[in-house]
């Protein structure tokens, strides 16, 4: 007979986020494109590049319960949700080059000697999660379909250091690369061991969520591209907001999946401050319904979103 509290966790899987059994076999693509375009007023060029895909349980998506609970409630999930996406973004600004936000996952993943730096966080990685990743959807031929080359990107901005997020920095991390104050060195489910062993990032005082998106730091001398404090899902998640005159745009890596999710507040499995993931998640709500374009790292929507997007 099980135990009464493993009889409760698995009721509340069960109670989660509906979901199928398991992703299919093979994304269908046609779900979220692999790029999409958009350009402000003064010519910044942002481009949502998709970079492979990932598949999680019903309680890593959402589940609002106390910390200790989170975890065990997720490795006894049996649902999972449908592919999901990886985005990335590039962004292109007139005078001042190009910054790249997360740098999306590593070919190595499917391997499992890839976790074995970090065999805990690995395991977790391993049993809870699920990638499809065609090489020519991960981060380098991406760049290549945008006509970048490697050298021309000036900054990373890294939201957090969950590996579908940072996979694609080895190799990178000679350039300049932004986080939040609380990320590092180590968050929850940070896989930061392939990186070298003197890299450190810059990072930037984390704050409450402010939603005229004008605090943080500024990445470029006009002030228009900024990264600033998302927090709630990991202690120093930040996103990158694009302010141009009337046009707002929020870069919000994982502060939500979706923002039908951020709608009902409903708070992902592995948020780490679930306080302030619900401040955040009634912020975004708020700012999508001022007309900021809020585009998250896991949404199917924000490829058609940013299509139908037009100068305010």
């Amino acid at each position: 007979m099980r135990p009464l509290f493993v009889t409760v966790l698995a009721a509340a899987s069960a109670a989660c986020f509906p979901s199928q059994v398991a992703p299919p076999a093979v994304p269908e693509p046609a779900a979220a494109p692999a790029t999409a375009s958009l350009v402000t007023s003064s010519g910044i060029r942002v481009d949502a590049i998709r970079m492979g895909w990932v598949g999680v349980k019903g309680t890593h998506r959402e589940l609002d319960v106390p910390s200790w609970w989170a975890i065990p409630s997720i490795f006894l999930g049996r649902s999972w949700t449908p592919w999901l996406p990886i985005i990335g973004f590039v962004i292109r600004h007139p005078t001042e080059g190009t910054l790249l936000v997360d740098t999306g996952p590593a070919e190595g993943f499917s391997d499992p000697a890839y976790w074995q730096c970090d065999k805990r966080t690995g395991f977790f990685y391993r049993k809870n999660l699920r990638f499809s990743l065609p090489t020519d959807e991960l981060l380098g031929p991406r760049l290549a379909s945008l006509g970048l080359k490697e050298d021309s990107i000036r900054t990373i901005v890294i939201t957090h250091w969950h590996a579908d997020h940072i996979g694609g920095l080895e190799g990178r991390s000679s350039r300049r690369v932004v986080t939040g104050e609380g990320n590092w060195p180590k968050h929850v489910g940070s896989f930061t061991c392939r990186l070298p062993r003197d890299f450190s990032p810059e990072t930037i005082p984390m704050a409450p969520f402010d939603a005229s998106l004008s605090g943080g730091v500024a990445l470029t001398r006009d002030g228009a591209v900024r990264v600033v404090p998302v927090p709630g899902h990991t202690p120093g998640h930040v996103g990158v907001a694009i302010l141009d005159g009337p046009t707002r745009i929020l870069l919000a890596g994982d502060a939500t999946f979706d923002l039908d999710q951020s709608a009902r507040t409903g708070i992902t499995g592995v948020a780490t401050d679930k306080r302030a993931a619900r401040v955040t998640q009634r912020a975004l709500t708020g700012l999508d319904r001022d007309g900021v374009l809020v585009l998250p790292a896991h949404d199917t929507t924000v490829f058609a979103r940013m299509r139908a997007w037009r100068q305010p």
